[in-house]
């Protein structure tokens, strides 16, 4: 395939030298320059707002590429997880509407935007850099996503409100579909709305992704009511995601049946405001190995049995969040407390063999109380203090677990280790204290420097506790291994120092950020020495199972992100994200770091229409984890090859309300390899197994929107 470097560093540099001198005479009409994803005020939040969704993609995960420091694993079309500076998964604290979703499948192929259809978002929002204790306790980024809702108006008369999308895609010949219905006055509003995804197996250059197709369904409703200073929310939506592939895990998608309701009240007592929030979830979830894909053959002579494997899982959640916010000296006082009660299931089956049962999770329960108190003081006219401390208690426990396995050689094995799990001690209980402490300097009217410190802590997942047969359950890494639980694992621990700027004007603006993160106690796979576990995950053809193990860890970068108005009408800016992650207890990297990245965009934008094209540029990745050996060394030595990708895509307003979105990703139809995309496990696929998955081949898309 021909190779386009030097196309783009030829337009680039055209952009970046040429057309700041050829518009040069227009320096006193420059506008203020506004752009979707920067950080509003500088320093903390990145918005994403709905224009900025890219139409062609399904996952709202990917958004968070638009975001320094930001950036996506690709497990499935609706599975992929938000990963902020090296972190991902268990360890970022993603939020929908406010709520904690406790996944309903081991390997997380619902990650909590999974719940959010792109034809449905409101907003996302990343908190850059260290997130405030108020935000949660986690150790990686806070992500708080907002699903499309009814708004009050000012008029005592109803009126009708809402939207309509339509998009579809020729990457995976796939539409969605979406949108919202309401009536609202300035006491009352009711909505209504609904989505549909639907889409094939994904195309690269070579091939087709197989059994990458998926199929999800939305709908709800909400009410809202004000009357002073107290409003009332309520919302409900039901989500069914049909037979959906996950080909970097080792089944896909049956069903998620999910049930999902949120109230809120806010309220106002003389100076001190009110938040509260109560949720719930309930998810129900089938997974196999054989309606998308042909089923594995796990065992190897002379061992033989049925390799066909279903499981079903289910989960529930149940959250609250109360918070008061006051003055306080020369600033606010924001204290509360809240909490999430957590419970999971899941129960391996084969569908040919009656007498095979493993009862993965027994009744497992994940509790969390937190209480919480910050505040934000102006010591100055030019400086600003923000402390926080957090204590949070995590509660663990699981039932007894037992396996019927009839294969040769694995019920004696299987016996021993359920046996041990069942003797250990699983109630377990942690303490974990988090605290943030951030200055702000105001240096001039268009430069301010931020200095900040933190601590944050994670308790193990409950995968990670009580997972006690190998299998490849770990919450969506990817990797290929299989895994086993410690019930004896301590929380980690993670320590980071953070410095950044604001330089911004009427036309520019440019916020770069450096950061170092030490983790004690890191939780990753290490060679497991127990003898049965070896025995059972070698006849299940994998002799180098992995246990979830204490280990100290470090992570530090840097990020930015920068814009520049020409004049009226165009306007470049971008994000650069590098991230380097080691272990520090052995020499060796930490698995699924995103490389150097870069996004670049040239905008042409009229009163009706504007136009872009994006350069895209990621380097080779090299810093690969010795550890976890099986898979990240098998393309390329373990490297994945540096890239480039052009995308063009453009904006049509031709009446009110209505809004046309249409563009081509990939514009070459480039080979590439994402590095955070997961291995292939799918042996039916035009991908060969144990090779990442490809990325996306040339992709035509289009949406039209209707507003009112």
């Amino acid at each position: 395939m021909r190779d386009y470097k030097t196309l783009y560093a030829s337009t680039f540099l055209l952009t970046l030298f040429y057309l700041p001198q050829a518009i040069a005479d227009h320096p006193q009409e420059l506008p203020d320059l506004t752009v979707a994803g920067r950080a509003e005020g500088g320093f903390k939040q990145s918005h994403i707002g709905p224009e900025s969704i890219p139409s062609g993609y399904v996952g709202a995960s990917e958004l968070l590429r638009n975001v320094p420091g930001g950036n996506f694993n690709f497990n499935g079309a609706i599975s992929g997880q938000t990963q902020y500076r090296g972190l991902f998964g268990t360890r970022m604290n993603v939020r929908v509407d406010g709520a904690y979703i406790n996944s309903g499948g081991p390997n997380w192929m619902d990650p909590p935007l999974h719940y959010l259809p792109k034809t449905l978002v409101e907003s996302i929002e990343v908190e850059r850099g260290i997130p405030s204790v108020s935000s949660g306790s986690s150790i990686g980024g806070y992500v708080q996503a907002k699903t499309k809702s009814s708004k009050f108006t000012d008029s005592a008369n109803f009126e009708s409100q809402g939207d309509i999308e339509i998009g579809g895609h020729t990457v995976d010949d796939g539409y969605n579909i979406g949108g919202l219905l309401g009536l609202a006055n300035n006491q009352h509003r009711f909505h209504f709305l609904g989505s549909r995804d639907e889409g094939n197996d994904f195309e690269f250059g070579d091939g087709d992704i197989n059994g990458s197709s998926y199929e999800r369904d939305n709908f709800g409703a909400g009410y809202g009511f004000r009357t002073g200073n107290n409003e009332l929310a309520v919302n409900y939506r039901h989500q069914d995601t049909g037979p959906t592939g996950t080909p970097a895990l080792p089944l896909d998608i049956v069903l998620f049946n999910t049930e999902l309701f949120n109230a809120k009240y806010n309220t106002k007592v003389g100076d001190v405001a009110i938040d509260t929030t109560l949720y719930y979830t309930d998810v129900v979830h089938q997974m196999n190995n054989f309606s998308l894909r042909p089923a594995p053959d796990f065992f190897t002579p002379p061992v033989t049995g049925d390799d066909r494997r279903v499981i079903d899982a289910t989960s529930d959640s149940i959250g609250y969040s109360i918070q008061a916010t006051m003055p306080f000296m020369q600033g606010d006082l924001r204290f509360g407390f809240d909490g999430n009660f957590n419970d999971h299931d899941a129960v391996v089956s084969d569908p040919d063999q009656a007498s095979f049962s493993v009862t993965n999770f027994n009744n497992v329960e994940s509790d969390n109380y937190s209480l919480f108190a910050e505040t934000e003081q102006s010591l100055n006219s030019r400086l600003d203090l923000e402390l926080g401390l957090r204590y949070t208690r995590v509660t663990m426990d699981a039932d007894d677990v037992s396996a019927t396995v009839t294969p040769m050689g694995t019920a004696g094995p299987t016996a021993a280790l359920s046996s041990a799990f069942n003797a250990s001690n699983r109630e377990q209980t942690d303490d974990n204290i988090d605290w943030v402490a951030e200055l702000d300097y105001a240096v001039s009217d268009h430069l301010s420097v931020e200095l900040g410190a933190a601590r944050k802590t994670r308790s193990p997942y409950y995968v990670e506790r009580y997972l006690w047969i190998p299998l490849e359950v770990n919450a969506g890494l990817g990797d290929g291994n299989v895994y086993v639980g410690d019930v004896n694992l301590d929380p980690e621990v993670s320590h980071q120092l953070e410095f950044g700027f604001d330089l911004h004007h009427h036309h520019y603006y440019f916020s770069p950020r450096a950061f170092y993160r030490l983790v004690d106690d890191y939780i990753q796979g290490t060679a497991s020495t127990n003898a049965s576990v070896l025995t059972v995950a070698n006849l299940n053809s994998d002799s180098t199972p992995l246990v979830f193990t204490n280990v100290d860890a470090e992570l530090y970068g840097f990020d930015a992100d920068w814009g520049y108005a020409f004049d009226n009408q165009w306007r470049l800016n971008g994000v650069i994200s590098y991230v380097r992650g080691k272990r520090r207890d052995i020499d060796d990297n930490l698995y699924r770091i995103a490389p150097l990245n870069s996004r670049v965009t040239l905008t042409h934008e009229r009163e009706t229409w504007s136009a872009s094209i994006e350069g895209v540029f990621v380097a080779r990745q090299h810093d690969i984890s010795d550890e976890i050996v099986s898979n990240e060394s098998r393309t390329l030595n373990g490297d994945t090859p540096g890239y480039m990708l052009m995308n063009i895509a453009a904006q049509w307003r031709p009446a009110k309300g209505i809004f046309i979105n249409s563009g081509v990703g990939n514009l070459f139809d480039k080979d590439y390899i994402d590095h955070l995309s997961g291995f292939n496990r799918n042996s039916a696929s035009d991908v060969p197994v144990g090779s990442r998955l490809p990325g996306l081949g040339r992709n035509l898309f289009a949406t039209l929107t209707y507003q009112w």
